[in-house]
This record gives C-alpha cells, structure tokens and sequence, in this order.
C-alpha cells in the first residue's frame, strides 16, 4: 500500500493545476484502440486528478482521442516522472464531457492556444477513470485492481 499511495501522489502532483503551465517533470501519454483496431499512444497534458478515482484531460471534441473513446473507451494512461524515475501504467476507461462547468474547472491558460475559451464548443474533457495498475515506484514493481465501485 506504500507503493500505491506514493504513486497516487505522483500522479495528483503532475497536473498541469498542481504545478502550473512552468513546467511539468513528467510525461503523460495516452494509448486508445485507433480505427483499424490497433494501439494508439499519443503525448498529452493532465489537467487535474484525484489520484486514482479519476484524471482528466483537455482535448477538441473532433480531435482523434474523443472520436476514438466513442468508438471504443478502453484506454491505457502512462505517467513517467522523471524526477522519482517512476512508471505509472493505468487501465481503465474513458468518457467524454463537454458540460461548462467541468470545462471551465478543467481549462488551463495554454489551452487558450487552440481554443476561444471554456465556452468553446469545440473544447471536451476526457474523463479517465483507472481500473487496473503497473506501476514502478522505488525500484519496485506492484500491479492489481481498484475497486470500481469505490471509485
């Protein structure tokens, strides 16, 4: 549990609102199931996170992730911080929101490089909620399940 919970820390303080637009030390990258079936893994930037219950992310509605989530929302969320030399490796699933007042908690000034505004209709949020981990931690490798239902 020591693991996890160091962990679960890791990933609450590599959000862009945790650590503002400076800089994050860490790597997020999504993997989705693409079109013809296979694995997709792309960069992207966590807006916010409440450890394991939940991570969300900032991305266009007709962007290729959300049009991926439709079609299959099983996902695969990688962390690597660099500063601990830890993996995190999530499983779980993704859904979309676009409702206003999720946008406007989740959005971040650099957002404003692609969108007017929290208003935008173009802007969604990509909710990932983690049903299994691999995570490396401490030179340690543990892996399990969450409990879905206490999420």
């Amino acid at each position: 549990m020591e693991l996890l919970k160091k962990a679960e820390e890791i990933v609450n303080k590599s959000t862009i609102h945790t650590v503002g637009e400076s800089g994050l030390d860490a790597d997020w990258i999504m993997s989705l199931i693409d079109e013809e079936g296979y694995p997709n893994a792309s960069m992207i930037t966590a807006s916010r996170a409440d450890g394991f219950k939940w991570i969300s992310f900032c991305t266009g509605i007709d962007y290729n992730k959300p049009k991926r989530v439709q079609k299959n929302p099983r996902a695969c969320i990688y962390l690597f911080d660099r500063a601990s030399f830890s993996g995190i490796s999530l499983t779980g699933k993704i859904n979309i929101s676009t409702d206003l007042k999720i946008k406007k908690k989740m959005w971040y000034d650099a957002l404003g490089d692609y969108f007017n505004n929290p208003d935008d209709e173009k802007l969604c949020v990509l909710f990932f909620r983690p049903e299994k981990y691999n995570i490396f931690v401490d030179y340690r490798t543990i892996t399990g399940n969450f409990n879905i239902n206490a999420n």
